[in-house]
């Protein structure tokens, strides 16, 4: 997160961002700890952040609960006069729901917050390309007048992210007109699931799903299933998700599609009486729910420590002055909608823009809003291939030339959509903040990422980071991606070997 403005206040700012924040699956009264964190001075004072996903006790059942917890320490047993605010952070680092709370005599093993500090509803569905922008969450604490032992102006930032293995598969039913139930099981038996059909009033058939975790440790999971037409397109039947536990480890889904329905378009999906499921699955562990996976330490990292001379600071003042105002009067114009003369428009939402300002960054958007394209006289641009967050980043970056809370996720897709609207200089900022956060977790995603656009750079980077972490071969997740990607496979060991 660009700290800028943080800095600029007195106290002590805490900044967790929390990735697949909807797939950590945790029950209610049960929580999610962040990283320790300490105002970073004499005698320190350790705190964490405390989110309860489904709230902290039944009455706040419908709730996210969000606490400050004091950890013990060698120290006085008693904090005074705490005074903080706990806040989640919208991409652009505006407040989206902030509450403030003043306490005395803060012990050390307590916890002071909020049960009911936001409705999950609100967070997960109603605003939540607004909070779970790339299905990130970006929580923040501020702390003042710690007994004066805090020092101002410092910053800590820590990131966390649930643990995803992710799969799919074909399943192809066949005698589909004729179908009683058919079974499958996927790799390394985790759960089996099961298609039936169901006949209801209305002389309706619905098809029914049903997972059974084989894997004691299975915790959550997403299902996506597509019907795969004749010409290889596919249309999206189920988009559902289910938490097992000690006691149910079953879960029953419905098709949104009917046997009927899809006998009646049998040109479009039955060959020989064989209807061919794709199957899209996200799960999580119970052993391994979340990590950490990068902590900055005590201090704001917008501000370095040079040295500078009297000629130096005569020869860049001006022009650091002026490039700010001009970002900051483009982000003024880009997030007020001034004088906007087209919109760019996903699947869910719509975000107004400039045809100039577009057409100066992006080739692409030159050419649609100059030469005899539909684009040019409907005064919009479809992109429905892309999701809002994504959408509202490359905005921002072609409007200011920053990328606030950058997670991995959200800078694949935006190297993504870079590529596809030649944003040059965006493609080079995406690239060049995954190669700095290559890891042992995102290796496989990134070969991926750049076998499919054939970016020979992030390769070279890939394999850099192999030879050095020969023991990733090893892993289970190396396991998992050969059996699901058997190509892919081989091609990244003969880029690695052939070193």
């Amino acid at each position: 997160m660009d700290c800028k403005g943080i800095c600029n206040e007195d106290g002590f700012t805490f900044t967790w961002v929390f990735e697949n924040f909807r797939y950590c699956g945790r029950k209610n009264g049960v929580c999610i700890s962040s990283p320790t964190f300490a105002n970073g001075i004499n005698d320190p004072i350790y705190f964490s952040l405390e989110l309860y996903p489904k709230g902290f006790d039944i009455k706040s059942k419908d709730f996210i609960s969000f606490y400050l917890y004091s950890h013990r320490s060698n120290i006085s047993e008693i904090v005074c006069n705490i005074d903080f605010q706990l806040s989640f952070i919208a991409v652009d680092a505006s407040v989206l729901v902030s509450k403030r709370l003043q306490v005395n005599d803060f012990k050390s093993g307590q916890r002071w917050g909020f049960e009911e500090f936001v409705k999950r509803e609100e967070v997960c569905k109603i605003r939540k390309k607004d909070y779970l922008p790339g299905d990130v969450l970006t929580a923040r604490c501020r702390i003042w007048d710690l007994n004066e032992r805090i020092a101002r102006n410092g910053h800590w930032f820590a990131r966390s992210r649930t643990v995803l293995q992710r799969g799919s598969f074909l399943w192809n039913i066949e005698k589909f007109s004729s179908f009683q139930e058919s079974k499958f099981s996927t790799n390394e038996s985790m759960m089996t699931l099961k298609f039936f059909p169901i006949r209801v009033e209305n002389s309706k058939t619905l098809i029914h799903v049903e997972v059974c975790a084989q894997d004691p440790k299975l915790q959550f999971s997403t299902f996506r299933i597509y019907l795969v037409g004749s010409s290889g397109h596919r249309v999206e039947c189920l988009n559902d998700e289910f938490t097992f536990t000690e006691m149910i480890r079953t879960a029953l889904f419905t098709l949104t599609i009917s046997k009927e329905e899809v006998m009646k378009k049998g040109n479009l999906y039955l060959q020989n009486d064989v209807l061919q499921l794709c199957c899209e699955y996200d799960i999580t562990f119970y052993l391994h729910p979340f990590k950490l996976i990068e902590k900055i330490c005590w201090g704001c990292p917008s501000i370095q420590e040079e040295s500078v001379n009297e000629d130096s600071l005569k020869s860049t003042k001006m022009p650091l002055v002026s490039t700010k105002a001009l970002r900051e009067n483009l982000g003024s114009l880009y997030k007020e909608n001034l004088l906007c003369d087209t919109e760019l428009k996903t699947k869910t939402g719509s975000f107004p823009a400039h045809k100039n300002i577009l057409s100066a960054r992006s080739l692409v958007f030159r050419k649609m809003f100059t030469s005899d394209m539909k684009e040019k006289s409907t005064d919009s641009v479809d992109m429905e291939d892309l999701d809002d967050d994504t959408v509202q980043r490359m905005l921002l970056y072609i409007y200011t030339a920053t990328m606030p809370n950058l997670l991995w996720d959200s800078a694949c897709n935006l190297y993504a959509a870079a590529d596809k609207y030649e944003i040059l200089s965006l493609k080079s900022d995406c690239s060049s903040f995954l190669k700095d956060n290559i890891s042992s977790d995102n290796v496989l995603d990134l070969f991926i990422l750049a076998d499919k656009y054939q970016d020979e750079d992030l390769k070279s980077s890939m394999k850099e980071f192999l030879l050095y972490h020969r023991g990733f071969f090893k892993t289970s997740e190396w396991k998992f991606f050969m059996k699901t990607n058997l190509q892919l496979a081989a091609d990244l060991m003969c880029l690695v070997l052939n070193e």
